[in-house]
């Protein structure tokens, strides 16, 4: 196998990932769909050869002590790569995933513009991007980081395991750390940023208590955090976030939340109609004073109607909204719509009322 060649075709394809596992042909990702390429089924000493080829003697040890192992790997003038290569059946298997070389525009990703504005006006608060898995959130990410060090004259410090994209010094100068290669732990990394200057963070995993608790206190104390984490939907992210706390910090946790929120975008990918691509349903909730009095007082479940409700004047939607949108334009059927839903009975609901 030409290692080269393969993440150059990953390029060309705008493959997601490439799936090298023993037993099968070779696989890519495109469109959220995994596509056989012409050639054999591989051996385990085709993906042993793949791995060796990209992996430096330090790494070949770790993937000996731990039995698995996840780098980036960049491709000078084709792109960056993450790798994951671990054992399966006692062969290696590889799974490699790749961005564009540079970070998308907020045009290109279509993101409204009620989150520009957001970002534009706000010096501090956090800006969190959800959405389940290869929903797209890394490069909303990158393209919110792009837009403020192109406008606007500050220091960012991104935190992130590992790197995505790689971004360039602007009218802002940004630092990335990688957590395991610049830094050793989040833990260590948020302890250091009050030496650091940072006037914007960017977190790429607020998984975990201790990040989440670090994320909103950075966020009601006057920095401005941009966030990325798992969920289906706003809601769930809300609910998700308490749940990190331990029950007795709960409405601690609430109270951070209504002083550091400043917006939390709930993203979608699905397959367009026509079949050529994806397009994305963005879910908008912005930081307001009734906002703050449902998160004080525990009522997530009205957040979800209170967004709806608020949808003319303030501009917020919520998941059913997007994707009613998405639907009634023919740009997604209806199937592939319910089957991203969060709250497939309510999307079903909202469809049979008139538009």
């Amino acid at each position: 196998m030409n290692v080269e060649e393969l993440f150059t075709s990953m390029v060309e394809r705008r493959a997601s990932h490439l799936h090298l596992v023993p037993g099968s042909p070779i696989l890519m990702r495109i469109d959220n769909q995994l596509v056989s390429m012409d050639g054999p089924v591989l051996s385990p000493q085709d993906t042993q050869a793949f791995s060796e080829a990209i992996m430096t003697e330090d790494l070949l040890d770790e993937l000996e002590d731990r039995l698995e192992c996840d780098f980036a790997f960049s491709v000078p003038g084709l792109s960056r790569f993450r790798v994951n290569v671990f054992r399966q059946r006692g062969s290696l298997a590889c799974i490699v995933s790749t961005n564009p070389p540079s970070a998308p525009t907020l045009e290109e990703l279509g993101i409204p513009e009620l989150i520009r504005k957001q970002v534009d006006e706000s010096s501090s608060g956090l800006v969190l991007v959800c959405g389940p898995k290869q929903s797209g959130k890394s490069s909303t990410v990158a393209a919110l980081v792009d837009y403020i060090l192109k406008t606007r004259c500050c220091q960012v410090v991104s935190i992130e395991d590992p790197l995505d994209f790689l971004h360039r010094n602007d009218k802002g100068v940004i630092c990335q750390r990688e957590i395991g290669t610049d830094v050793d732990s989040y833990k260590d990394a948020f302890a250091s940023l009050s030496r650091q200057g940072a006037d914007v963070v960017v977190v790429s995993n607020m998984e975990s208590y201790e990040v989440t608790q670090q994320v909103l206190n950075l966020a009601a104390t006057g920095t401005l955090v941009i966030a990325m984490a798992n969920a289906p939907s706003v809601q769930v992210m809300l609910e998700k976030m308490i749940d990190t706390y331990p029950p007795h910090l709960s409405q601690s946790c609430r109270n951070a939340m209504a002083l550091g929120i400043k917006a939390i975008v709930g993203q979608l990918l699905l397959r367009k109609a026509s079949g050529d691509g994806l397009i994305p349903a963005f879910e908008l909730l912005v930081s307001t004073g009734k906002l703050k009095e449902l998160l004080r007082g525990n009522k997530l479940d009205q957040i979800p109607s209170y967004m709806a409700a608020s949808s003319r004047d303030i501009g917020m939607q919520t998941q059913e909204m997007a994707l009613r949108f998405l639907v009634r334009k023919n740009m997604v059927t209806m199937e592939e719509a319910t089957s991203h839903s969060s709250r497939p009975e309510d999307f079903k609901k909202m469809m049979s009322l008139p538009y």
